[in-house]
């Protein structure tokens, strides 16, 4: 580790990383100097005015399902593909800021094995023959530091042992080419992080990419990958699909197993497990990793999986939907009332059928009782990290502390309780499921859409799902309009945590969504309900 500053080691790791990016392929200052959290504008079709015909069509026309078809039968070499990818994510983080590690050089490297196999052997390696895959900066990967955005872990690659998830994937094919931006502790709503930076939101910049996974939400948004691997304890994945209009699933616990990353706290058992699952471009792209993960048989020799093996459904029509009708204490954007109002409208027409549910655990108490939770280690690691490196904390940690209703429990008793709470809330919720004959809950991920930079400080209504560790899955659909006035709203307790909808201007064109859940372990009827409703809001 090199003596200085921390704002001189994080300027040497920046250049150190962008060092990785060949000189062809950085963009003339003329260009950034255009965009920053200040400006609100779209980047999506920046890539256009600088990918080649070919670049354009691997990166633009071909789904994940498509591309690993074209792949296995020799369409195009894996190294055509990543080299594709790599310079359109390229072009991605220059004005997004989405990327942490380049590993453009890894990625090559292992295309050129694939490509060698398939011609040796005549077939696929695995069945992500090589897809490229990005991956949220915490996922260790051989010879790349995981800082996860302090400055104090700068250089730590030496020091890193275990690689299980990314020799998973690897085992199947894919291809790590690039890692992602997080917020310091993995903890924020807000990307952002001493190191790196802020992560821009690519359909409007002055709006949020959502965290702790925002660098794969924008990413993946602007296809510089058509998948990547996230993390969720309390929206994580969920919240930068949102913000950014992509797919995000929060699987049940280590159904695909939470192995091979850095964690910002020491490991102590007792809050709330993270769970590691997929984005991507679309439906299909989720469920194709998710089962090539859960079914493969190095996943079966992982200790920390869980020993389900994948169990395809077959959900009958129509569906039974659950409807949350909406806490008054957690108000809900009008743009999103009437996005899951038409969604509802457009499902009864297909037949199924919207039951609404007015009793059910409280989201807003759910968060008090994950928050504490989320607090129980005594010597705050995540935090003290950051403060002995001599860093100042980001604005959404700070605002999370400091205003998201409850603190640390003090006492093995106070603990016990907060348990307790998330176990009767998961026996609650399963009688929500059960005494209403139930194949899916459908509602909100957020109060609204992508808010602006640093303006939400609770996830209440993703939250919910990890405490009671249910699958779920956040789809994009439809987006803000400018019909969509502001109604007047009671705060609450909340006006100083909580996206409220009062500028229609600063939200107006960012994505809507809906958030799909089942009960606990029943990750397959998920993603085929998920499939049955999206065919119903397309049609």
């Amino acid at each position: 580790m090199t003596k200085g500053s921390w704002q001189e080691k994080a300027a040497k790791k920046r250049q150190e990383v962008r060092s990785e990016i060949p000189p062809s392929w950085l963009l003339p200052q003329d260009e950034t100097s255009k965009f920053s959290e200040t400006t609100p504008v779209s980047v999506l079709d920046l890539p256009r005015k600088y990918l080649d015909e070919k670049e354009l069509h691997i990166t633009e026309d071909y789904s994940p399902k498509q591309l690993l078809q074209k792949l296995a039968d020799g369409g195009f070499t894996a190294v055509e593909v990543v080299e594709a990818f790599s310079h359109r994510s390229a072009i991605a983080t220059q004005v997004t800021n989405c990327c942490t590690e380049i590993m453009f050089s890894y990625g090559l490297e292992r295309a050129k094995f694939l490509d060698g196999y398939l011609v040796k052997h005549g077939k696929p390696f695995g069945p992500l023959h090589g897809l490229p895959i990005s991956l949220k900066d915490s996922t260790n990967v051989p010879g790349y530091d995981s800082t996860i955005g302090y400055t104090g872990f700068i250089g730590n690659a030496s020091s890193i042992k275990d690689y299980q998830f990314v020799d998973l994937i690897l085992s199947l094919g894919a291809v790590p080419f690039v890692k992602t931006n997080i917020p310091h502790t993995l903890m924020t709503l807000d990307s952002e992080n001493n190191i790196f930076g802020r992560t821009l939101n690519p359909n409007k910049l002055t709006l949020t990419a959502g965290g702790s996974s925002g660098g794969e939400g924008s990413l993946i948004k602007q296809r510089g990958s058509l998948v990547g691997f996230g993390t969720d304890i309390g929206g994580s994945i969920r919240i930068p699909a949102y913000c950014n209009g992509v797919y995000g699933l929060r699987s049940t616990v280590n159904r695909i197993p939470n192995v091979g990353g850095t964690d910002p706290s020491r490991d102590y058992f007792v809050g709330v497990d993270f769970t590691t699952g997929p984005l991507a471009v679309d439906l299909e792209g989720i469920e194709l990793v998710t089962k090539a993960i859960i079914e493969s048989e190095a996943c079966s020799k992982i200790s920390m999986a869980r020993a389900v093996p994948w169990r395809p459904v077959e959900v009958s029509r129509p569906l039974r939907i659950g409807s949350l009708v909406p806490e008054s204490r957690l108000p809900i954007h009008p743009p999103l009332k009437r996005i899951l109002k038409e969604a509802e409208q457009k499902l009864r027409a297909q037949g199924h059928e919207i039951v609404p549910i007015e009793k059910y655990p409280s989201a807003y108490d759910s968060w008090k009782t994950i928050m504490g939770l989320f607090l129980a280690d005594p010597e705050s690691t995540a935090i003290s990290t950051i403060l002995d490196a001599g860093e100042p904390l980001i604005n959404s940690l700070t605002d999370t502390g400091v205003k998201a209703f409850r603190g640390a429990p003090e006492s093995i008793a106070e603990l016990i309780e907060l348990k307790a709470e998330a176990y009767r809330a998961a026996e609650d919720w399963h009688g929500v499921f059960d005494d209403n004959n139930l194949d899916c809950i459908i509602g909100p991920g957020a109060p609204g859409a992508a808010p602006p930079h640093d303006s939400c400080i609770i996830a209440p209504f993703t939250a919910q799902w990890n405490l009671v560790d249910f699958p779920a899955l956040v789809i994009p659909y439809g987006k803000v309009e400018d019909t969509d006035e502001v109604e007047p709203v009671d705060k609450g307790d909340l006006a100083d945590c909580f996206a409220f909808y009062e500028d229609k201007n600063a939200y107006l064109g960012a994505p809507g969504h809906i958030q799909i859940v089942t009960k606990h372990l029943h990750d397959e009827k998920l993603l085929s309900c998920a499939k049955i409703i999206e065919q119903a809001l397309v049609s």
